[in-house]
């Protein structure tokens, strides 16, 4: 039997089709509770099967954080802020977050059931993510992680 080169693999056929997902109104205690027992680090936040975010570890920690205010120069009276005031507002309300949905981020990074392994591992390490939301038709159908392709390196070897 001729080995099969896995970078040619579509995303769709090693997905996890029944990867945890959260609602906007679950509480970040919830959200915790989740990772912890099925021993994830992020999941897709969906309405139904429309995906309105991810939730990662990442997001969380930011409860724990110290956030550190951007730094003022006065000169003639007049304020100049040294640093950015908006991503300084963003980070204080991701950090008093009680639901998923104010802590979430809203911009996820998705791959197609279609993308091969190799585009999927590319779009991973530029974009320093763990873990995709595999999106066909604006509708979550799985979860691709970087395990999910390293295990493949394992149990089916390039030739």
């Amino acid at each position: 039997m001729e080995e099969q080169d896995i970078r040619g693999l579509r995303v769709g056929e090693i997905m996890q089709e029944d990867w945890p997902t959260l609602g906007p109104d679950a509480t970040v205690e919830e959200a915790i509770k989740l990772f912890a027992e099925a021993r994830i680090s992020g999941a897709p936040v969906v309405s139904g099967d429309r995906l309105l975010g991810i939730v990662t570890e990442g997001d969380l920690i930011f409860r724990d954080a110290e956030i550190k205010a951007p730094g003022f120069l006065d000169i003639l009276g007049g304020i100049i802020p040294l640093g950015s005031t908006e991503e300084y507002r963003r980070e204080v309300l991701k950090s008093a977050g009680v639901t998923v949905d104010e802590v979430m981020t809203g911009d996820v990074v998705t791959v197609d059931p279609d993308a091969t392994l190799s585009e999927t591992a590319t779009l991973m390490a530029e974009e320093r993510k763990k873990l995709l939301p595999v999106v066909e038709g604006g509708r979550l159908v799985g979860v691709i992680t970087r395990m999910d392709i390293l295990t493949l390196h394992v149990l089916k070897p390039r030739p």
